[in-house]
């Protein structure tokens, strides 16, 4: 187990293909968005009336191929380490570290105690279209600034971005933003990750057969 961090008094465990040498990566993350949403129906009119409490979060699926034990004993080190739902892990999309649009400049964060599920931002390339296009990543806060309480924080804009003049832009993005991001904090556009932990604290299980080692699916979902 590599603990990278601390978040909230639990430890941050490294995934073992980012820490260990010649690791396995999964072979699938199947991403599961969550939305706290509630909902009544007259038994009258069969009319709905639709809460929106704008809060969403990240949730779902980490699965691994059949392994051999050098890699069984890194990831079912790792599952013993986060101890259910106790310490918090890094995690993002493999398939899109890259973003598609341009993502030039030193973006950061434009004003403070932004909430909802848009921010302001500042410091792109000015007058650019299309800074960032819908379906990237951004990750907001890093490890380094745990100890000011704004833990790595992972958004996926649902829209396309384009900077002005100044170099401003205003990011839609999802889900909604945690922990009132400081002015001037970092945007990261590359490898973007966001803390996750265990979903469960049973059900983690893993196998061992004769030459074979295999781990059900990981349920993971965000840590808040």
């Amino acid at each position: 187990m590599s603990v990278i961090g601390i978040f909230n008094g639990q430890n941050i465990i490294g995934l073992p293909c980012d820490t260990v040498p010649n690791v396995l990566y999964p072979s699938s993350i199947e991403f599961d968005p969550q939305e706290k949403v509630e909902q009544s129906t007259s038994i009258y009119t069969g009319q709905a009336q639709t809460y929106d409490l704008m809060n969403s979060l990240w949730a779902g699926t980490i699965s691994l191929p059949p392994m051999h034990r050098y890699d069984a004993d890194a990831w079912q080190s790792f599952i013993l380490g986060c101890r259910g739902m106790v310490n918090c892990f890094l995690l993002g999309d493999p398939t899109a570290t890259v973003p598609k649009g341009r993502a030039t400049g030193s973006p950061v964060v434009s004003g403070a105690n932004q909430t909802g599920y848009s921010v302001v931002t500042r410091g792109w390339t000015p007058s650019t279209i299309s800074i960032l296009m819908a379906g990237d990543y951004i990750q907001i806060g890093s490890l380094p600034t745990l100890s000011a309480g704004f833990a790595p924080r992972l958004y996926r804009l649902t829209a396309p971005a384009n900077s002005d003049y100044t170099g401003s832009a205003i990011l839609s993005v999802w889900p909604n933003l945690r922990d009132l991001p400081a002015d001037g904090t970092a945007i990261i556009t590359r490898n973007c990750k966001g803390l996750m932990r265990l979903a469960q604290n049973q059900g983690n299980s893993f196998s061992s057969t004769p030459g074979s080692y295999g781990i059900n699916g990981l349920k993971f979902r965000e840590a808040i």
